[in-house]
């Protein structure tokens, strides 16, 4: 099982436009992984990027099975980066 991990904040247009841009090409493609905003504003949110080692944002990490598979970091992906990751 595959899982989006997006990391970001409340005040950052660029990591809503990430999120947007994932929950957009899951709804066009039915693409199977779960897309999870991590909210870094928030101690659960700030505990959960610690443990990705997530220093930036916004962050994406694409997990398989728990493993991480692929990060971006600061400039989000577009779709032909992103996509073959989520089949």
């Amino acid at each position: 099982m595959k899982t989006v991990l997006i990391f970001g904040r409340k005040t950052c247009p660029v990591c809503k436009d990430v999120l947007h841009k994932f929950q957009y090409f899951k709804e066009k493609t039915k693409f199977e992984p779960e897309i999870k905003y991590i909210d870094m504003d928030d101690l659960d949110g700030m505990t959960e990027g610690a443990f990705y080692e997530v220093a930036d944002i916004p962050t994406v990490v694409i997990l398989e099975n728990g493993k991480e598979i692929k990060r971006w970091v600061k400039n989000p992906p577009v779709s032909e980066e992103f996509l073959p990751y989520l089949k």
